[in-house]
């Protein structure tokens, strides 16, 4: 614990040290005020500075400033008063004080704790004391803090005073900070748990942090630091923190912020039953509560979610039962008027009583999942008695489950549901939600087209049955067949219908999901903007998944137009808004579109971060369908890193998991990467020739390109230029073609079109391919002898290199310090003695004789201007020495 302690900084707190320690020893400043809410660092900052002036051999002292002092003439600061002195006169008694204080060698440096606090007469007496010059006072003051005249005067004395002021922290403040104290990258999901946790208050966000290693709580994974799905630990201290803030509220107020901590919102009208305006007010001043606008309500809420756990915890249970059902008593007087008034008094009356009438769950959890809360659903539905439920409560069920990946738990239920299915439309929205928990549940389609073919077969609507057909045509086109998938799905109107909305959704996902996978991806976009507005269009009663779902294959098709940027940008904002919904299959789901676009960027530092995440996702809810698509970006990032050691360890998860069929042939990427850090170029490049096979067999003729386009970046592009220029015409998104001219002219060694390839592929987002074009075409002029070329296209590829997060590929390090470009074969014999391979298994593994491997080798380190394997791996860049495969 305490090394973790000693890592915490304070934002900005060396620059006001130094700031502080200059101008105290020019005695420019008489004093320093630190401003800002609880918890932000004012104290700490301020006890530094006075550990400053102490250690310059300046007299110190310190008072802490109350509300009780302050009810005594110089309570805050009698203590700090020189012996002897009587104030009793207050004229006399100042100027005695002053006097005795001038007789030092220097100034006084006095800290006063919450100095907005401060009585009358401890605020004239330093005020004089400050215009004197026989102190310099330090102060901290809570912002908003109500003062008197007198403190007023004494905290705005104009240029004598110099205010810092410290603010809770934005989201991106918080990320810097916890990679910074962590020593490495956040999962988004981390990074949501804590910022929402401790509303970018320093100190609460250090307490939890302290308090979520301690307990096991955020563990370092994979390389990324994550949190559990269980609520973060307040450690004693945050807690005592949390409760003496909450002390200083009105003792008449206590009744509404326990009914706040169980109900977590009350309309003003009803706040203002429990407490009188007085007090309500006094709350929001000292902001532990807020009062704010929704709609035509007035909301009273408080301040902080850890508020609330503090508070609750304080609560016994016979209170929190009285609280629950007055409240709820309260709100169905009303008449349940408004949207989510049955959800509140279901929630309240099974907290207190732990059970409600099953109509009332039913409203209430259709009304938990519309708003994504499907843990809240699933709490509500099973606390109706199994006699008493409907088709409709046990497929909600269902869906809760599905959607929170409990995936076998809701086949029992969707199974039971089944066999009380008595309409056509009962068996739909059965099948349909069954069809689609297995879906996820099992990476082979087969059993949920088996479902949805059984349940046709019961229909005796036509219309009917081919809604289940479609649902088998998305099955199969998301799971592993896209082509023949499509040809179902072509049936599929392309506009939203009135009728079966939840279906068409479903079904429209797969559809744009696959024609992106074809090649379509003009189209792809059109449906998937479509379909993402109509779900974020739904209304209230809809039992649908998160609307974030819809935003993937948007993505994907986005990546394939070449607006990889704009894709990253989507996916982002889309994961934020699923942070607070318990849903981790849709968390999943766009976690991985959110790595595979920053992945296309060349971002792996950032793509790792997602990709872990679908990793963690994935072993704690049992999602295994798209977990080898995660594990295989995964070690993908930490290879092109040079994290070697973590790459190799993910080998034997990944190949324990089944291929999932999805972009099929990107699963390999990852072990293809992992060969090519250790220099087994030639291998990398077999193992994507069978990959770019599978996925040309299945039709995924984007992950073809992918695929292909890696093997050029290996060290073999005349083997797939052919191939990729035929990929270029029969899709249209302006990716893939993007990446063939740039294979053709890496082929060609053509400077001038790599050049242009590029700038054309910066534009697209795709930097580290741009890069590695410019890199190209360095070495292609320098062939050529044009120096000033080389020097112009060497800047470009370092420039475009430095976005990308430290990625090291095979064509970026042919430029590194390089006075002539390696050429393939002496590139991989490089590589291989890099990685610590000796001249005899180089050999081995490249079928060539010991003599033709050393004389490589000579030329190599010509070249590259080094004498050693060991300075072949600095001037490459390389991690250093490892163990032979």
């Amino acid at each position: 614990m305490q090394s973790w302690e000693g890592r915490w900084p304070l934002a900005g707190r060396q620059s006001h040290l130094n700031s502080f320690r200059k101008e105290l020893s020019a005695s420019r400043i008489q004093g320093w005020l630190v401003c800002g809410p609880a918890g932000v660092g004012k104290t700490r900052l301020t006890e530094e500075f006075l550990a400053l002036a102490a250690a310059d051999k300046r007299p110190t002292a310190k008072a802490v400033a109350s509300r009780a002092a302050a009810q005594v003439p110089l309570g805050a600061i009698a203590h700090i008063l020189p012996a002897g002195v009587d104030m009793t006169n207050p004229v006399q008694g100042f100027h005695a004080v002053a006097q005795a204080l001038s007789g030092l060698a220097q100034p006084t440096v006095i800290l006063v704790d919450d100095l907005h606090l401060l009585d009358n007469s401890s605020a004239a007496l330093l005020g004089q004391l400050l215009d004197s010059g026989t102190i310099v006072l330090i102060g901290t003051a809570r912002t908003g803090g109500q003062t008197s005249d007198v403190v007023n005067a004494l905290l705005q004395r104009g240029d004598h005073i110099r205010r810092i002021d410290l603010e809770h922290m934005v989201r991106d403040k918080v990320d810097g900070l916890l990679q910074r104290v962590l020593g490495g990258p956040l999962s988004r999901r981390a990074l949501h748990a804590l910022f929402s946790a401790s509303g970018g208050n320093p100190l609460f966000l250090r307490e939890l942090v302290l308090g979520a290693i301690a307990q096991g709580k955020l563990t370092l994974n994979d390389g990324v630091w994550d949190t559990s799905e269980e609520p973060l630990p307040v450690t004693p201290h945050l807690r005592d923190l949390i409760a003496g803030r909450i002390a200083s509220s009105p003792p008449g107020a206590r009744a509404l912020l326990q009914s706040l901590a169980i109900c977590r919102a009350l309309s003003l009208t009803d706040a203002t039953t429990l407490a009188d305006r007085t007090d309500l007010e006094s709350l929001e001043r000292s902001g532990i509560v807020e009062i704010s606008v929704q709609g035509a309500r007035v909301i009273v809420t408080l301040a902080h979610p850890l508020y609330g756990e503090v508070i609750a915890a304080e609560t016994s249970a016979l209170q929190r039962y009285d609280l629950a059902l007055r409240q709820a008593e309260r709100i169905e007087s009303y008449g349940l008027k408004r949207r989510d008034d049955a959800l509140h008094v279901a929630s309240w009356r099974l907290a207190a009583i732990g059970t409600a009438a099953p109509d009332l769950l039913r409203q209430a959890a259709a009304i938990a999942m519309n708003l994504n809360d499907n843990k809240q659903a699933i709490e509500l539905l099973t606390a109706i008695k199994a006699e008493q439920h409907t088709t409709e409560s046990r497929v909600l069920l269902g869906r809760a489950l599905m959607h929170t990946g409990q995936l076998e738990r809701a086949e029992v239920v969707l199974a039971e549901a089944d066999t009380h299915a008595r309409s056509d439309e009962e068996r739909i929205i059965t099948a349909t939600t069954r069809c689609t928990n297995l879906f996820w549940a099992d990476p082979d389609p087969a059993k949920a087209v088996a479902v949805c073919a059984a349940a046709r077969s019961a229909l005796s609507d036509q219309t009917a049955a081919q809604q289940l057909r479609l649902m088998e045509g998305a099955m199969l086109t998301v799971g592993g067949s896209p082509v023949p998938g499509l040809q179902i799905l072509d049936e599929l109107p392309d506009s939203p219908p009135q009728e079966a909305l939840d279906v068409w959704l479903a079904t429209i996902n797969a559809k744009t999901l696959g024609l992106t996978f074809v090649g379509s991806v003009e189209r792809a976009r059109t449906l998937s903007e479509r379909a993402k507005a109509a779900h974020e269009a739904v209304g209230e009663g809809r039992l649908l998944p998160h609307p974030a779902m819809q935003v993937a294959p948007l993505a994907l098709s986005l990546m394939e137009m070449g607006e990889i940027d704009q894709a990253r940008q989507l996916c982002l904002s889309a994961a934020d808004s699923l942070q607070a919904a318990h849903s981790p299959v849709a968390r999943q789901f766009l976690a991985f579109e959110s790595a595979r676009a920053e992945w296309l960027a060349g971002r792996p530092v950032s793509a790792r971060r997602w990709y872990a995440e679908g990793v963690s996702t994935a072993r704690t809810y049992h999602l295994d369908r798209v977990i080898r698509l995660h594990m295989s970006g995964l070690m993908a990032c930490a290879a092109l890193i040079g994290d070697i050691d973590t790459a190799a360890s993910l080998v034997t998860d990944y190949e324990a998991v089944a291929p999932s069929g999805s972009l099929n042939g990107e699963e390999s990427i990852g072990m293809a990467w992992l060969h090519a850090a250790r220099g087994e170029l030639s291998r990398a490049r077999e193992l994507l020739r069978t990959a770019a096979d599978r996925a040309r067999h299945t039709g995924h003729l984007v992950s073809e390109a992918l695929v292909l386009t890696d093997i050029a970046r290996l060290g073999d592009p005349k083997a797939v230029q052919e191939r990729l220029a035929e990929l270029s015409v029969q899709g249209d998104g302006a990716f893939t073609p993007a990446r063939a001219r740039f294979v053709t002219a890496l082929a060609k060694k053509d400077p001038q079109r790599l050049m242009a390839c590029s700038e054309e592929l910066e534009h697209m987002g795709a930097r580290l391919l741009a890069a590695e074009s410019a890199a190209a075409a360095a070495n292609a002029w320098r062939r050529k002898g044009d120096a000033r070329k080389v020097t112009a296209a060497t800047a470009d590829a370092t420039r475009l290199a430095e976005q990308c997060e430290g990625a090291r590929t095979p064509i970026l390090s042919t430029i590194a310090g390089a006075v002539e470009p390696l050429t393939q074969r002496e590139q991989e014999i490089a590589l291989l003695a890099a990685a610590g391979k000796t001249s005899k298994a180089i050999s081995e593994h490249l079928t060539l004789s010991v003599r033709t491997v050393d004389n490589h080798l000579q030329r190599i380190y010509l070249k590259l201007g080094v004498r050693s394997r060991r300075d072949i791996a600095l001037a490459l860049k390389h991690e250093g020495p490892i163990e032979l495969a």
